[in-house]
């Protein structure tokens, strides 16, 4: 546990040393009174500290999907494993942090942000739990490691136009028009991508509060088995490039499968689907 002085500490420290010397030359007894009143302040306020950061717990949820260097909101829960609760908790990451005024034996939440540097699985991350409480002279700070399962995508790199093109040239004109054999047909509903207006399903999407399309038996695109060979760069940028690829061409209306490796996943649709791919992407080489 560390301890950092704060302007007021050292302000109050200052007068402490001050009156102290002051004390010594003079004699004065109550000069002595005031002097150790101060320390023993100080001393009170330090024991409060440490009694206030003891006990308290954080576990962390992270969202579905996490890509690399790409900041992340994670969900805290913050409790404390006492029925006496803790003042003016602050859980701080590398790059934000959240203020809980109180905290009890009930779990409370908050969210802090948190990028990871690199692709594969994140087996721990480091948090800070601070206070100030109780005088705000000084703040201690308890660095705390969670044990974690998460594993962080590759970070999406959008490809070049030609390379897009070039990828999806086997499927040109394969999309049939509106008003052909089998737009009578309603397959499923997805999210509004641009589509035309007669299109949309009004009705749901007034209940959603989003815009939805029907999706139509002759609309289904061809399905697409993504690959190393297909983008270029390093390993690393291969990898973003097709993390990039599986959720453009899955929004596009495309069944994604991926071979890579020795592993190889079918075409499928789907969020799950897509998870799973993007796994594969995060853990190959890893």
């Amino acid at each position: 546990m560390k301890v950092r002085i704060n302007r007021s500490g050292k302000i109050f420290i200052g007068v402490t040393i001050l009156l102290g010397v002051a004390a010594a030359n003079t004699a004065n007894n109550l000069l002595y009174l005031v002097v150790s009143s101060m320390l023993s302040l100080m001393l009170v306020s330090g024991i409060y500290s440490i009694l206030n950061l003891r006990g308290v717990k954080v576990t962390v949820v992270p969202p579905p999907e996490i890509f690399a260097k790409t900041p992340a909101r994670l969900k805290i829960v913050v409790y404390k494993e006492s029925r006496f609760p803790s003042f003016l908790i602050e859980v701080l990451s590398w790059e934000s942090a959240y203020f809980f005024p109180l905290v009890g034996s009930d779990p409370a939440q908050g969210y802090v942000t948190y990028t990871f540097k690199r692709r594969g699985r994140a087996d721990r991350i480091t948090l800070v739990v601070s206070s100030s409480f109780p005088l705000g002279m000084f703040t201690r700070e308890n660095w705390i490691e969670l044990e974690t399962d998460i594993v962080v995508f590759p970070k999406p790199e959008k490809v070049r136009p030609r390379e897009m093109e070039r990828l999806l040239s086997e499927t040109e004109g394969s999309k049939p028009r509106l008003g052909s054999k089998g737009y009578e047909d309603i397959k499923d509903l997805r999210d509004y991508r641009g589509d035309p207006i007669k299109l949309i399903h009004w009705k749901v999407s007034a209940k959603r509060g989003e815009l939805m399309v029907k999706n139509m038996e002759g609309e289904t695109a061809p399905p697409l088995i993504l690959t190393l060979d297909m983008v270029e760069g390093t390993l690393e940028e291969r990898l973003s490039k097709l993390t990039y690829l599986t959720s453009e061409l899955m929004n596009r209306g495309h069944p994604v499968g991926l071979k890579l490796g020795d592993a190889f996943i079918p075409p499928g649709r789907g969020t799950a689907h897509k998870r799973k791919i993007l796994r594969e992407l995060a853990l190959y080489g890893a």
